[in-house]
C-alpha cells in the first residue's frame, strides 16, 4: 500500500481549477487597503478536512445578470465532484458566499 498526503494548497488548486470551467464566476479578488488587511485577509477558497469528509468554503464574484441560485448549485456540484474524483474522499459541504456582483463587458447582462 502506498501512503500519500494531499496538501491544503493542492486541494485549493483543485477547487480553483473546477471554478475555471464555469462561466460567470470566479474567486473573489479584492486588493487590500491597508497592511492590517494583508494579515487578516480572508482566503476566497478554503478546504478543510473533517472525520466525515472534506468541506469547502468559497467566497466568489459573479457576473451581473447571472442567475445566482443556479450558478451556486453548479459551483457546488462541480467542486464536490472535482474533490471526490481527485481524492476519493466524501465531500460533506461546499459552502458558497457570493460577495460581489461584477459588471463585465460581454458578460451575462
Amino acid at each position: 500500500m502506498v501512503d500519500y498526503e494531499i496538501s491544503d494548497q493542492a486541494l485549493e488548486g483543485l477547487v480553483a481549477h473546477a471554478l475555471e470551467g464555469l462561466e460567470g464566476v470566479r474567486p473573489l479578488e479584492v486588493a487590500p487597503r491597508s497592511l492590517g488587511e494583508v494579515f487578516r485577509r480572508m482566503k476566497p477558497i478554503k478546504v478543510e478536512r473533517h472525520p466525515e469528509g472534506l468541506s469547502a468554503d468559497l467566497v466568489l464574484s459573479v457576473d451581473y445578470g447571472a442567475a445566482i441560485p443556479e450558478l451556486a448549485k453548479e459551483v457546488q456540484k462541480a467542486v464536490a465532484e472535482a474533490l471526490f474524483v481527485a481524492t476519493g474522499e466524501k465531500v460533506k459541504a461546499v459552502n458558497v458566499t457570493v460577495a460581489q456582483v461584477e459588471y463585465r463587458p460581454g458578460g451575462h447582462a
